[in-house]
């Protein structure tokens, strides 16, 4: 007999745009730290700083998935609108995917490893 655990997998299903919010959110500060302090630093990809291509890259990449979260929360909505998992989802999915927009802002805004 098999018992099937059903507290803990909705809950981390729920969670997961909050967890990939929080992995971006310090990953691209510890890339940012560390490659300012090697050669990727000086280099350039296309005329743009390698720095800030890869920062770029990592938060198109992490804001498509979190963007498919909120697509597959708003789909569970539809398919099924009682109860509050369905609205905790979205309105997870929502809060996370506008933190990632927010951390990504600076990205754009600022230079690359200021000396």
């Amino acid at each position: 007999m098999r018992h099937e655990d059903r507290f803990f997998q909705p809950l981390l299903d729920a969670n997961a745009p909050l967890i990939l919010w929080g992995v971006y959110l310090f990953g691209i500060y510890a890339f940012s730290a560390v490659a300012c302090d090697t050669a990727l630093a000086n280099r350039e990809w296309g005329g743009l700083p390698a720095v800030s291509v890869m920062l770029v890259a990592i938060s198109a990449l992490v804001l498509v998935a979190a963007l498919s979260m909120l697509w597959r929360a708003l789909l569970g909505l539809q398919r099924q609108p009682q109860g509050l998992l369905p609205f905790a989802r979205l309105g997870i999915a929502i809060l996370a995917t506008l933190g990632i927009v927010w951390c990504a802002v600076p990205v754009f805004l600022m230079t690359s490893c200021i000396k």
